[in-house]
Order: C-alpha cells, then sequence, then structure tokens
C-alpha cells in the first residue's frame, strides 16, 4: 500500500513538527479574517530553509496544496487552507540570521515578530519603520513581506517593500533561490524581490528576508486634534500632505470609532472626529512642523484632543479593531482597506457615512489616511441573511467607488480570498500576466492555490 502524505511527512521531518490533531488543524483552517474556515490535512512546522524545501518538493510531486503561515493574522483569508492540503508553519523560525548594524541591515527568518526584531534593533539605535498598526506584537515579518504591509508610519517612512534587499525563497518545483542583493541601490535586471512582497505566498516560500533600517528618530512628538465633521478633518489631512509637512504618522477615527473605543475600554474621549499625529526630529523641527499642522487643523475647524494623563494616541489606536469587534456582541465584522488620492480622502469618507445612512448599517471609518488609505468596518449581523447580503453589497460599493476615483481594492491586507471577485476590475488584462507569472514560479499551482485570482 502506497505511503500516506502524513507518513511521507513524518519521513522527512521529526514527528514531533507533523500533526493531525484537531487542536491543531483547527488553529490553522482559519485567520483573522470573518471567511468560513478549511479544515487542512496535516500542520507541519519547519525550523530551516532544507526543511521547506523537502516539503515543498514532495507536494510538488505529489501536486498536494500548501499554504504558508506564520502568525495567522491575515485579515483577508490569504492564510486559510485548501481542503486536502498542507498548512507549512514557519513561526518557529524566529531567528535573527546577521546583523549588520554599520551596514543598517539585518537578515530574519520569516517568522520573527515585528515588535521583537524591532526590540532588538533598539540596542543599536535602529528600527524596522512599517509598523504593521495595531498587529505589531503578532505580525511576522515573513507575513508582512507576503502582503506588503504598511502600518502608522508608513506616511514617512514607507511600505514593507521599500525595506527589503534580498529574498531567499522556494519556488512551487523546490528549488531554492536567492533573490536581490545587499546593495541599497539596484539596477540589475527584473525587480523579482518586488514581484515576492505583496504576492500572499502564491509565489514562493520565503525562508529569509535581508531588511535594510532607518535609524531611531532623534525625538517624538504626538498629538491630537478633534473636529466637528469628519470632512474636515479628512480635509485637513490632505492640507498637511499638500503642503508637505513631515509628518512621520497621521491617523484618521470617526466619531463611530471614538465611541467603539470608549464602550471598550472607557478611554473618555470626546465622541468627535478626530486626527492622531506623530513627528520626529530634533526639537527645532518637532516644533515647527506641529505649529503648521495645528494651524492647518485650526483653519478648518479643528482644535487639540485633550487625552488624558498618561494616554498614548497608538495605544488607543491599538484597540480600534478589538472596539468595534466587541461593540455589537454577536455581530460580524466586513472589512476593507481601501487606497486613493489623497485628496479624494473628504469625498470617500463621506461615501462611507452615507451608505451608512441608507442602508441603517453602522461604519467605523479609519486608517493610514496619510497614505490615502482607509478602513471602513461594516458591523452587520451575520446571522440575519437580508442585513449580512446588504452588508456585503456596502463593502463591494466602497470598493467599486474607490476604483473609480483612481484607487486599489486593497492597501496593505492584501486580496487573498476576500476580494477576489473585484480583483479583475482593478487589473483587468493585466490578470492574464499574473496568471503567466504564476505558472512559471508553481508548475503544479500548489502554492496557496486560489488566492488573488483562479488559474
Amino acid at each position: 500500500m502506497p505511503m500516506s502524505i502524513v507518513e511521507k511527512l513524518k519521513e522527512l521531518l521529526p514527528e514531533s513538527q507533523v500533526s493531525t490533531q484537531a487542536d491543531h488543524l483547527n488553529v490553522a483552517s482559519h485567520d483573522e479574517s470573518t471567511l468560513e474556515p478549511v479544515t487542512p490535512l496535516v500542520v507541519v512546522w519547519t525550523k530551516s530553509t532544507d526543511e521547506i524545501v523537502a516539503v515543498v518538493k514532495l507536494c510538488y510531486e505529489t501536486k498536494t496544496p500548501l499554504t504558508t503561515r506564520g502568525a495567522g493574522s491575515a485579515l483577508e483569508g490569504s492564510t486559510i487552507p485548501t481542503a486536502n492540503g498542507i498548512v507549512l508553519d514557519v513561526s518557529q523560525m524566529t531567528e535573527i540570521v546577521e546583523f549588520a548594524p554599520d551596514d543598517l541591515q539585518v537578515k530574519v527568518q520569516p517568522g520573527i515578530i515585528y515588535d521583537d526584531l524591532n526590540l532588538h534593533l533598539k540596542q543599536e539605535s535602529l528600527f524596522f519603520p512599517p509598523s504593521p498598526g495595531g498587529s505589531g506584537d503578532i505580525a511576522t515579518i515573513g507575513g508582512m513581506v507576503s502582503t506588503n504591509a504598511s502600518g502608522i508610519y508608513s506616511v514617512k517612512y514607507g511600505g514593507t517593500k521599500e525595506y527589503i534587499l534580498e529574498l531567499e525563497v522556494v519556488i512551487g518545483d523546490g528549488t531554492f533561490m536567492k533573490l536581490g542583493t545587499k546593495a541599497i541601490k539596484r539596477s540589475s535586471g527584473y525587480n523579482l524581490v518586488d514581484l515576492i512582497a505583496g504576492s500572499e505566498g502564491t509565489l514562493a516560500v520565503i525562508t529569509s528576508v535581508t531588511l535594510k533600517l532607518a535609524g531611531l528618530p532623534e525625538g517624538r512628538l504626538k498629538t491630537a486634534y478633534k473636529f466637528e465633521s469628519a470632512n474636515n478633518a479628512a480635509q485637513a489631512v490632505s492640507e498637511i500632505c499638500k503642503y508637505g509637512i513631515d509628518v512621520a504618522a497621521v491617523e484618521f477615527l470617526d466619531k463611530n470609532v471614538m465611541t467603539a473605543l470608549n464602550l471598550l475600554k472607557d478611554y473618555k474621549l470626546e465622541e468627535v472626529p478626530a486626527l492622531f499625529l506623530e513627528f520626529h526630529g530634533s526639537d527645532e523641527v518637532l516644533s515647527s512642523n506641529n505649529e503648521m499642522a495645528a494651524s492647518i487643523c485650526e483653519e478648518l475647524g479643528g482644535s487639540e484632543l485633550k487625552l488624558a494623563d498618561g494616554q498614548n494616541p497608538w495605544e488607543i489606536r491599538h484597540y480600534v479593531t478589538d472596539s468595534i469587534k466587541h461593540r455589537k456582541p454577536g455581530f460580524t465584522i466586513l472589512r476593507n482597506d481601501v487606497a486613493f488620492p489623497i485628496s479624494k480622502l473628504p469625498e470617500m469618507v463621506n461615501y462611507c457615512h452615507e451608505l451608512s445612512k441608507e442602508y441603517n448599517i453602522l461604519i467605523h471609518a479609519f486608517g493610514h489616511v496619510g497614505l490615502g488609505l482607509l478602513h471602513a468596518l461594516i458591523l452587520a449581523d451575520k446571522s440575519d441573511e437580508n442585513e449580512w447580503s446588504q452588508a456585503i453589497k456596502m463593502n463591494d460599493l466602497i470598493i467599486k467607488k474607490t476604483l473609480e476615483l483612481g484607487g486599489t481594492i486593497s492597501g496593505e491586507h492584501g486580496i487573498g480570498l476576500g476580494h477576489k471577485d473585484l480583483f479583475e476590475l482593478e487589473h483587468g488584462k493585466s490578470v492574464l500576466l499574473m496568471q503567466m507569472i504564476k505558472k512559471q514560479f508553481d508548475p503544479h499551482n500548489i502554492l496557496n492555490p486560489g488566492k488573488i485570482f483562479d488559474l
């Protein structure tokens, strides 16, 4: 009798790294999205590149689907496995392989957590800037590369893709490859590093990442402003960016978000639209940028939002999604992360709130608005078939409005399964090119099949 795939895996890896236990399969069946879980056949935990090569080669030979997983914090279903497939979990690959502070570079395994990495880098006054919003304590570097993640500081420093120098990967036939170099600037051949970044595990399994780093800022200044209307708050962001004010972070929270935060944490926030800002630099630079931003906010009817003693705006921001999730017990979040030209922010915020009134379904709007990126989280009763279908319609309308304005379906979370049905609306015939690229990297379509688009 031929050996099963599980038996073959146990020949390749220590038995403790292969599991078909129900609790392990259950954990691997879902991510942080609200999409339906899928139970895999088996979970494996790899600890080295050689082990990843062996597993991928086996999957190639047997045409077995393989989904790579880190923290499982994906928000669009990109780490939900395929039925009868293997989940390759890299969460135990957390080593700093090489640290070169004089070159402002670090090489890491894909499972290392963002906050843990920055804690180590802080010893040399360095950091990896693209903070992934409120998930820095769980997000892995491999996962950030896979979705080209961005966050609160990306308005100043850029997203993950801007910091990837070199990748070590295993493509769909089990071949190991090194992509990129340690040079900061390169003009040599096709940029395959950027191709992998944002591909959501559909082209290769990442085994290591070499990142360039930034120096920790000399000083930081955090402040917050409140506004009578969401439109004015959004307009202030557009003006701050237009006048070239060097802002490190600017986050928008609408009235509904502020209400949800108070309900969860009793922050005693004024329940009005708000902007949270942070500036980096010397005292003189901080003061100058803060004054210019304050002037713009005040011209648009804004005034300083006083936080209680000891309150950190980014700690408050960290709990936004949790506060929305718990606002109506039993309700489900339908999410998006649309991005668009910065001048369109007021129009998009107004559009979301108009939809909320029209359908009488609660929307919470917030996001890294300095990048023109907005999350409009819809809170609806999934058990009410009519309400849930209306919520899905609202979500689709928000995405289609974004595309009309020259924007994108996803600014940071990726496509996964969540917005795959609308992907071609954005990319048109270029999807054919992507499918051709996928076939070159993954001839048997075993790497995270069915994500982003179908073959």
